[in-house]
This record gives structure tokens, C-alpha cells and sequence, in this order.
């Protein structure tokens, strides 16, 4: 018999509230006390989008996008009637987006700004910081479980992934700055890696901190690798040189 492996993992925060890892990403997805009602954030991509599609039973959907990167939003195509909210990018909306990305949003927040939904008791805030991992990233905060979802703006315990020109760390460090003050969460669910707490965004500052006080000094990056040699990685995409050559790019103008 062949055996029935899964790709993502159930982890509960409580009756209504289960984030999904194991992925292509962490998500969310908060149900309602009926079941007739459920908040998704992040739809994943391929097989593991569909082992996610397959949790969720409710009829009335709403979908929240961190970013529009594929692994975190190509699975929108397969909840054809929910509601989609995300940040705006205006520069893409021009291409065939539903075939090449995922479904268009309905609801398009522009940097700054802020929306909630309620769901039961629970008060979702969905705020969209603009440029930094991508072209327009926003992150959810469960606000009665004191529960933030940061998106790629956080990784823990893996170098980020840099998407050359829609990447721009500058502006990155300055949102983490931001957000570690903007809301009073308890648990941090990152992009990728392991649950958090206001330190996982301590950490990432920390991250390109370092890098950035490294950068034209070789010794100090080769310090810095050893440092982080045990984060995970995606060739090509991610690690220390890349990082530092970003900085650098972005400091020259």
C-alpha cells in the first residue's frame, strides 16, 4: 500500500486557529465558531496549496496575501469565488496576472494603509508597508490572540530571499524598525522558519545590521558566514554575499 505523505503540518492555536507549515510557506487559516466562515492568510503553491484547499470547508473566504511571490499566493486560483486582499502593485496589473501569478485582489491597500475584518470575537488587521522583501509587503495581526503574521519581512533561521530589483533592503530595515513597536503580539509566525516572539524581528534586524557593517571588508563577511552557516539557504537567491552585495548597490544609488 502506498503510504499517504503529507506535505504540510497542523499546528493549533486554538479551536478556530490553525497555522499550516511544512509548505512552501506559513499560513493561517482562522475559522468561524460555525464553520460557515474562514480567513485565510497565504494559499501556498502547488501540491502543498492543495493539501491546504482540502482544510478549508467553509463556504465564505476571504484570502489575505502577504506579497504576491507564487509561493505564498498561487494558490488563490483554487478558492475561484473568495474575496482577496493584498497590497497594490500597480506595475503588474498591466501582464495577464491571473495566468501567469494568481487571482488578482479585490481589495488593494496601498503602502500605509490599514483594513480589518472581524470574524467572531476576532478583530484581523491587515496593514500593507509597501516595499521592502517584494514590491508591497503586509502583514496580519490576529489582534485578540496577540498573533502577528510578518511575511517575508521576517525568516528565521534562513537567509532571505532577495528578487533583485523588487527587493530593497534599505527600506526593509527600516519596517522592521516599525513593526516592532506597531503592534503588542505575543507569538510571531514568520514567512518561513519557526514561530517567534518580538525577538524574531530583533533578529532579523540584527541580520542585516551586521551585513551592512561588513560590507567592503572581507574579513568581516567571512565572520559573518561563519555566524550564520547554519541557516538555511536557496542557491542563487539567498545568503550573505547577496545581501551584502544588495546593500552595496543600494548605498551607491
Amino acid at each position: 500500500m502506498k503510504e499517504n505523505k503529507h506535505i504540510i503540518e497542523a499546528k493549533k492555536i486554538d479551536n478556530n486557529l490553525t497555522i499550516y507549515t511544512g509548505g512552501s510557506c506559513n499560513s493561517a487559516v482562522l475559522r468561524s465558531e460555525d464553520g460557515q466562515k474562514a480567513v485565510i492568510v497565504d494559499t501556498m503553491y502547488f501540491k502543498s496549496a492543495k493539501e491546504l484547499r482540502k482544510e478549508v470547508t467553509a463556504k465564505d473566504i476571504t484570502i489575505i496575501n502577504t506579497h504576491f511571490h507564487m509561493d505564498h499566493a498561487r494558490g488563490n486560483r483554487l478558492y475561484p469565488g473568495a474575496y482577496v486582499i493584498a497590497g497594490n502593485i500597480k506595475a503588474w496589473w498591466q501582464w495577464d496576472f491571473d495566468t501567469f501569478f494568481s487571482k488578482r485582489p479585490d481589495k488593494k491597500l496601498e503602502p500605509g494603509e490599514e483594513t480589518t475584518i472581524n470574524i467572531d470575537n476576532e478583530k484581523v488587521h491587515i496593514l500593507s508597508m509597501g516595499m521592502a522583501h517584494s514590491l508591497n509587503d503586509c502583514v496580519v495581526y490576529f489582534e485578540n490572540r496577540k498573533l502577528l503574521m510578518a511575511g517575508d519581512l521576517v525568516w528565521r533561521n534562513m537567509h532571505p530571499v532577495l528578487i533583485g530589483s523588487n527587493t530593497n533592503i534599505t527600506l526593509w530595515r527600516e519596517l522592521l524598525k516599525t513593526l516592532e513597536n506597531k503592534y503588542e503580539f505575543q507569538t510571531l509566525v514568520p514567512g518561513h522558519g519557526d514561530f517567534g516572539d518580538k525577538n524574531a524581528v530583533l533578529e532579523m534586524e540584527g541580520y542585516f545590521d551586521s551585513i551592512a557593517a561588513a560590507v567592503g571588508d572581507k574579513h568581516k563577511i567571512r565572520e559573518i558566514k561563519e555566524k550564520y552557516k547554519g541557516y538555511a539557504s536557496f542557491p542563487l537567491f539567498a545568503g550573505v554575499d547577496r545581501v551584502a552585495a544588495l546593500i552595496k548597490k543600494e548605498k551607491a544609488g
